[in-house]
């Protein structure tokens, strides 16, 4: 072979087999690629292959699978080595035999793979034998040849070098991933032809004489076609193929045996094959019946020494059967991609394409997925878990795999597939794709949980019972052993007739019921059934036939409400009625107003006998112009469409008496629902009518002496008495239709306050009181007003009226009298209360039972050389400015007063020891603030005395001297300081004060450490994340429990510190351990603070930690301290990638509006909830009510506190995705979950093994 002849192939595989280097040697063997000489000799001496054919075969197989395994890497599959010497003796004597071997090659389902051949040197004498070697391939069931032979090179002499080239050539086609080379002689000079999986360059004819070709003719069609497209001659197989017998072909056009489709294409090659060009193609034909056929022909071209084109050989293979199982499996493919979504990956998960259907689930363009992982389509956390990673590594290795699967679609919609994930094997039988058949069943999904739903509520609110078909009880709910009295264990195995009176047991009835639901008819009615000790209970029931998948009735499941008390009702309304007609006029009316029937009260209000009004018309008791209007014949009209009439009527009794009736008229309807009588039930009013009229003639004197205005439950103005226009100054006309609004200041028009105020009127609530309002001129005009909602017949408002005083005056008169009041309690120069005010305040505060009173005795320190220095208006500002920020400093019903000089008084009843010494600490602060003045800037201080009541005093004077006293003794230990009168308080604060220098010297020291607690998947127990856990290892007290010191750095705002150094800490831990990430506690104060997402964003940055790696847990008490505030600050973490967790869920006030509200992707259970699933009857049923939630708000659930095998079996038979707890793994430092980690993570769990038929429950749930 030349050099050139090589360039540019690639030779993936070659098996050689060597000779020996000495005699009694075995035959050795090497495998080789191209990036070493391209062929090294094949050889097998005859010493070291004795026997049979057969056996040689056996023997160089068997030595050829052991270089298989040595050489694994390589992915040889096999080869068959037959001896020279025997082969050539084959081909000279026996045609027939000849093809037997290549037959039996091609039937041998074993051997797979590719050889290299070649010739010896001649002058090479240290092997003295040669080997042809053949290659058997087998692809999808069928055995195909796809090697090449060789021969020693005397053997050639006399055959057409071209013709067995061309032989070997469409052996070649047949998607050889390998070489073959064969040794020809031409005109005395050694040639190498070589193929690696196709053609090499075409090179022109020599012009060699015709060969016999009948070594090959049981193998493939020829035929020899002349220039002018004839037929020149044909072997057996080509015309067998076609249909014709021996002598019929030559001499016909070609063209007669090409399918007219492939007509032209086989015309534009001629051109080529006149060139000289050799041409291989697949091509259908047509046989002589018609039928269609498909070959795979090399054409080559013989020229005349001129070079014109002489004749051409055609070589065939007939490729119909492999054409079809082409087309069928393109017919699936496309009827596949037409009713399913497809999507294809490559082996590590990267997007190759999709068809229509799959995008249209997801809601992708091609564009936006080719090339993508397939991670995109599942939720962060999973794409991390180490159950995804098994998940492809499993497909890697050509597991298929198929279930329903939850996915994500464009947006983080959710999708629900029904799908297969297929690998695609190679011809070497290694998977190099994988392609992914899926059906949508999100609807179906949405349908099953709504079932499963609807289920559970029916179980929660009714009373369910299953029998067997024969009555046998086989369960019953937690309902309906209440509703009965029973247990379980009671009525399991019984038979129905438990709950029947024994009479009814033995009738007629109750055995026809039983056939009726053996027959699969469906039960249902108001049943009387006996409960435990005889007690009579009634159900509402219904008797349901639940059948298998053959129509037969396998079980009954029986769903009722107890309705005792509705039948007790029904016995109470039945009474009501009675009562009704003995207390009410009753009467009975046909749709068209025929009177049918009345009661005695009625008949007595009227005057009338029974006999006078049967038969005879409603209109008998209306007034004749009233009876002939068409208002009397829409009520008619309207009560025969159904509809209830009711109000006050005029009626006319015997001798023309008026009666005034309060009535209501009542279609009664069939079953049908079609009315088919009235039903009028009246009351007598005609005394209340005469004393309405009393009423109305009252009202009419208010509007005389009285502003009355009445509004719409809109606010509108519908009618205003010439009173109230009087003091408004508005003529009637500016005022009606307009808005109530316009009668108050504009300011207060705009506040939530003024907005209340309507909707406690809109709601039927009377309000009085003294209102401000604006008069036509602009002017103050104060009224003393009722606003009254008058309500309809059903007890709904429908207008305001408000009756109202002009009290100008009389609250001109109050407002001097409180300013004469306030100049008399607050001191002239600060506006704060002076000491009047102050003693009135503190006494009412000291009575207040059960309180506690703190009362804070301050004196400004450096005031007296300032107001010295700078004269009095100066000390004057000084005073102001203190004693705004004095002020501004109070909270609640906190009250500062000035009691004289520059001394202060603070009285802040309930106020906590801690929040003493906080708030004292903000006076300081506060106080201690530079003020301006036109000289510059003053500083001054304040010293503080601290008095509680009842320990330093029970009176105002005791508690003002107590407090006086203990500013004495600050202002003793220095200026800027405070003090308890009490010394035990002092102490106390001393030492809380003393611990938070610890906390903060503790923090400086960095004497704080993490421990992290692995959360893992419930089923394999896979570590999915981390849980970071603060600790203190104190120098002198060891280490200090987070429950003694988290609380106090959450007090003195010293867990924002301690906080930015936990999740900095836990940021770097977690980026070094790849996959999993951690979770970080977020305190109320951090939130507070308003720079969390800073914080956070400046940890990530630091430690290269994915965003989608860290998760922030927080406690409900953070979205009830400002919602607002919370809600902005989750949602900027979320835009981040970060994970947010609900943690203790359930403990809180507010658990479901949170998760609506705010973007939370995980719930954590609250480990007492775990521990109750055992130990408290409906523990079990909350675990499952938080876990159904976390289902339909689509978010992931973790269990705490998981201590037992139990509580862990329990969860994953709830299908808790996620748990933590002691029983998996306690708290470790970093270094050792990274060693677990690189160990497998959690690979046993203590107690496991040893609880019956867990570990086989799990692993198989897992599996």
């Amino acid at each position: 072979m030349t050099a050139s002849g090589a360039a540019g192939r690639t030779i993936r595989g070659v098996t050689m087999l060597g000779a020996p280097r000495s005699e009694g040697d075995a035959p050795s063997h090497t495998v080789a690629d191209t990036d070493g000489p391209l062929y090294r000799l094949v050889f097998v001496s005859r010493n070291a292959l004795e026997g049979s054919v057969e056996q040689r075969v056996a023997d160089l197989a068997a030595l050829v699978a052991q270089s298989r395994r040595r050489n694994a890497a390589w992915g040889i599959t096999g080869a068959i080595a037959l001896h020279r010497g025997r082969f050539a003796q084959v081909i000279e004597g026996s045609e027939a035999a000849v093809a037997a071997i290549f037959g039996r090659i091609r039937r041998d389902q074993r051997h797979r793979g590719v050889t290299v051949l070649r010739r010896g040197p001649a002058a090479d004498r240290r092997f003295p034998g040669h080997a042809m070697v053949l290659v058997g391939h087998t692809r999808e069931g069928h055995a195909r040849l796809d090697g090449v032979m060789m021969q020693d090179a005397e053997t050639f002499d006399g055959m057409d070098p071209e013709v067995l080239t061309e032989t070997l050539r469409s052996l070649a086609q047949t998607e050889i991933s390998g070489a073959a080379a064969l040794t020809t002689r031409t005109g005395g000079t050694e040639e190498e032809t070589f193929t690696a999986g196709g053609m090499p360059e075409e090179a022109p004819a020599t012009g060699a004489t015709p060969v016999e070709l009948d070594a090959v003719d049981e193998i493939f069609l020829v035929a020899v076609i002349a220039a002018d497209r004839t037929i020149l001659r044909e072997n057996a197989n080509f015309r067998a193929l076609f249909g014709y017998e021996a002598g019929e072909l030559p001499g016909q056009p070609y063209g007669t045996l090409i399918h007219a489709a492939d007509a032209g294409r086989l015309d534009g090659l001629w051109a080529r094959l006149r060139r000289g060009r050799s041409v291989t193609v697949d091509w259908r034909g047509l046989r002589r019946d018609g039928a269609e056929l498909w070959l795979k022909s090399t054409y080559r071209p013989r020229l005349d020494p001129a070079g014109r084109l002489r004749d051409i050989v055609e070589i065939a293979t007939d490729i119909t059967a492999q054409q079809r199982e082409r087309a069928e499996e393109r017919g699936q493919v496309r009827s596949i991609n037409q009713s399913q979504a497809v999507i294809h990956f490559d082996l590590d998960g990267r997007i190759l394409s999709a068809n229509p259907l799959f995008l249209a689930a997801m809601g992708y363009t091609a564009e936006e997925i080719v090339g993508q992982h397939y991670r995109i389509f599942v939720e962060p956390a999973y794409a991390e878990s180490a159950e995804y990673s098994a998940f492809w590594s499993s497909l890697a290795t050509g597991r298929h795999a198929s279930a329903e699967f939850k996915r994500l679609g464009k947006g983080g919609r959710a999708v629900w597939l029904q799908a297969t994930y297929s690998p695609i094997i190679d011809m070497g039988g290694k998977p190099f794709k994988i392609v992914k058949y899926a059906t949508l069943v999100t609807e179906q999904k949405l349908r099953q949980a709504d079932y499963e739903w609807q289920i559970a509520a029916i179980y929660k609110s009714h009373a369910v019972i299953t029998f067997d078909m024969n009555g046998i009880i086989l369960e019953a709910n937690a309902a309906f052993l209440e509703a009965m009295g029973y247990r379980l264990d009671e009525i399991v195995g019984h038979h129905h007739r438990l709950f029947v009176e024994a009479a009814y047991a033995h009738g007629a009835d109750y055995a026809a019921f039983w056939r009726a639901l053996a027959r699969g008819t469906h039960q249902a009615g108001q049943y009387r059934r006996t409960g435990k000790g005889g007690r009579e209970i009634w159900l509402q029931a219904t008797y349901n036939p639940i059948f298998d998948m053959d129509g037969r009735p396998i079980k009954v499941v029986g769903f009722a409400t107890v309705v005792t008390e509705e039948k007790l009702r029904q016995a109470e309304h039945q009474g009501q009625i009675a009562a009704i007609h003995k207390a009410q006029s009753v009467v009975t009316l046909a749709l068209d107003g025929t009177i049918l029937d009345s009661n005695d009260n009625f008949l007595a209000r009227t005057g009338y006998r029974l006999a006078d009004v049967v038969g005879r018309h409603h209109r008998m008791f209306v007034e004749p112009e009233e009876a002939a209007s068409a208002a009397y014949a829409a009520f008619w009209a309207q009560l025969a469409a159904g509809l209830h009439q009711s109000g006050e009527y005029k009626r006319i009794g015997r001798e023309g008496r008026e009666i005034w009736l309060q009535a209501t008229y009542n279609p009664i309807c069939d079953l049908s629902g079609r009315p088919f009588r009235v039903v009028k039930y009246a009351t007598d009013i005609t005394r209340e009518k005469l004393r309405q009229a009393d009423v109305n003639g009252q009202i009419a004197a208010i509007g005389k002496s009285q502003g009355v205005i009445t509004f719409s439950m809109d606010g509108l103005i519908t009618d205003i008495n010439d009173n109230f226009l009087k003091v408004l100054g508005y003529a009637r006309e500016a005022v009606i239709g307009r808005h109530h609004e316009f009668l108050v200041e504009p300011a207060y028009a705009a506040t939530e306050e003024y907005a209340q105020f309507w909707e406690t009127l809109r709601s039927g609530t009377f309000l009085a009181g003294r209102y401000k309002r604006v008069g036509a001129d602009g002017q103050d005009i104060w009224i003393q007003a009722t606003y009254n909602p008058i309500l309809d017949l059903n007890g709904r408002p429908f207008k305001v009226v408000k009756f109202a005083s002009d009290v100008t005056a009389d609250v001109a008169l109050a407002e001097a009298y409180e300013d004469a009041k306030q100049q008399a309690q607050h001191d002239a120069a600060t506006a704060l209360p002076n000491r009047v005010r102050l003693a009135s305040y503190l006494a009412t505060a000291l009575a207040r039972p059960g309180g506690r009173v703190v009362v804070l005795y301050l004196d400004l320190d450096r005031f007296k050389p300032i107001n010295d220095t700078f004269g009095h208006h100066v000390g004057d500002q000084v005073l102001g400015e203190t004693a705004d920020r004095l002020r501004r400093s109070l909270v609640n019903d906190q009250l500062a007063a000035r009691i004289g000089g520059d001394e202060f008084v603070i009285v802040a009843p309930d106020l906590a020891d801690e929040e003493i010494e906080r708030f004292c600490q903000r006076l300081l602060d506060v106080v201690a603030l530079p003020i301006r003045h036109a000289g510059g800037e003053l500083n001054v201080g304040v010293s503080i005395g601290i008095a509680v009541s009842p320990a330093d005093g029970l009176t105002p004077d005791a508690l003002l001297r107590s407090a006086d006293e203990a500013l004495y003794r600050s202002k003793q230990s220095g200026r800027g300081l405070y003090s308890f009168y009490t010394a035990a308080t002092n102490d106390r604060i001393l030492a809380r004060r003393t611990r938070i220098d610890d906390l903060r010297r503790g923090i400086a020291a960095e004497e704080f450490f993490l421990e992290y607690q692995p959360r893992c998947a419930t089923r394999t127990h896979a570590i999915q994340s981390v849980e970071a856990l603060v600790r203190w290892a104190h120098p002198e007290h060891g280490q200090i429990s987070p429950g003694d010191f988290i609380p106090l750095a959450e007090a003195s705002g010293l867990i924002v510190e301690l906080g930015q150094w936990v999740l900095r800490t836990a940021c770097r831990a977690a980026a070094a351990w790849g996959g999993i990430g951690v979770s970080v506690n977020v305190s109320p104060a951090q939130f507070r603070n308003g720079d969390l997402v800073a914080m956070v964003t400046a940890a990530l940055a630091e430690s290269g930690l994915d965003p989608r790696r860290l998760e922030i847990e927080i406690t409900e008490g953070v979205l009830l301290e400002n919602a607002d505030l919370a809600r902005s600050a989750l949602e900027s973490l979320k835009r981040l990638g970060i994970r947010l967790a609900m943690d203790d869920f359930g403990t809180g006030y507010s658990s479901l509006s949170s998760l609506r509200s705010f973007p939370f992707d995980v719930i954590k259970i609250d480990r007492q909830f775990v521990a109750d699933m055992e130990d408290r009857d409906g523990g079990r049923d909350v675990v499952r009510a938080i876990l159904g939630l976390g289902r339909a708000l689509n978010l992931s659930v973790t269990a705490e506190g998981v201590e037992t095998v139990n509580q862990l079996k329990m969860l994953a038979d709830d299908a808790c995705s996620e748990v933590q707890g002691y029983l998996l793994a306690k708290p470790m430092t970093a270094a050792s979950i990274s060693a677990l980690l690189q160990d497998g993570g959690i690979t046993a769990v203590p107690g496991l093994d040893r609880a019956d038929g867990i570990t086989a429950a799990l692993q198989e749930d897992a599996a």
